[in-house]
């Protein structure tokens, strides 16, 4: 006879800001995505992006939303961007969410366990693990050059699941 612990679904919501847009992921356990998606916005207006997200938190009624700590020594966002996640941040905090803040490098120490040392070796895992994402591919980076759009939906789940992980 074997032993079981039951876990209870936490409903987390991931919000990965970028320069042109965000993407988001919405989570109840580390392999089970219920909802992502990438917004790409003509220009950064902040009060459109948290009213979106608002409705997000709104609509999937989180534990958590989750961002990246931007106070972190690896976090590369602009001026803008940290502005947005403080905003973010700020919106949520008054709908009395949790705010989880996590740093680029506690991702890279959770996803090391699985030998993904970088963003496209962490989607390869995500791909790997979470059937939904299959139908989006992230290429290979040909440096120097920008990111793919979809990176951020990639960004997005894994911040989800560095939280279970964390927590």
């Amino acid at each position: 006879m074997s032993l079981s612990t039951r876990v209870v679904p936490t409903k987390v919501v991931s919000i990965y800001p970028y320069t042109r847009g965000f993407a988001y992921a919405v989570m109840d356990s580390p392999v089970n995505l219920i909802e992502f998606r990438l917004f790409e916005l003509k220009k950064l207006d902040v009060n459109r992006i948290v009213l979106l997200v608002l409705e997000i938190v709104e609509k999937h009624q989180p534990v958590t939303v989750v961002l990246e700590d931007t106070n972190s020594k690896y976090c590369r966002k602009g001026a803008r961007t940290k502005q947005l996640i403080r905003a973010i941040a700020l919106a949520v905090k008054k709908k009395s969410v949790e705010i989880d803040f996590i740093s680029r490098d506690k991702v890279r120490q959770i996803f090391r366990r699985w030998n993904a040392k970088n963003k496209y070796e962490i989607a390869e895992v995500l791909i790997r693990n979470i059937y939904q994402l299959g139908a989006i591919k992230m290429e290979k980076p040909k440096y120097p050059g920008r990111e793919p759009n979809v990176e951020a939906v990639f960004s997005a789940v894994s911040f989800a699941i560095v939280n279970f992980f964390s927590n």
